[in-house]
């Protein structure tokens, strides 16, 4: 395929990914909203950026490469995978329900040399 059959992302960005795909996919009822685990900052946790950015990524390739079938590749390969992972009760959005809790990396120790 050259440069001018390249077809365009369907999401101009990870942002409009997640607006216009992730968050009425994996939707809830208003009555469950306040138990679900996620932010609506969720723009403001790294780990949550690289796992929705490789999910944008992926999502657009399977639509290239799988058009018929890119949307069920991609919620039974990655999508849930992710969002499981992000949303499940000691995920990334665990703290999230009532205000949101900033995440802070792992503790590590400078490796002794030697």
């Amino acid at each position: 395929m050259d440069n001018s059959q390249v077809k365009p992302p369907r999401f101009a960005s990870l942002f409009d990914f997640v607006d216009q795909f992730i968050l009425p996919m994996y939707g809830t009822t208003q009555m469950h909203q306040g138990s679900v685990n996620w932010s609506p900052k969720w723009w403001a946790h790294p780990e949550a950026i690289a796992r929705l950015d490789g999910l944008w990524r992926t999502f657009e390739k399977l639509r290239i490469d799988a058009p018929a079938t890119h949307v069920e590749l991609f919620l039974r390969l990655h999508g849930d995978y992710h969002m499981r992972y992000l949303m499940q009760p000691d995920g990334v959005f665990s703290q999230c329900r009532k205000e949101d809790v900033p995440t802070v990396p792992l503790p590590s120790q400078p490796a002794v040399s030697g």
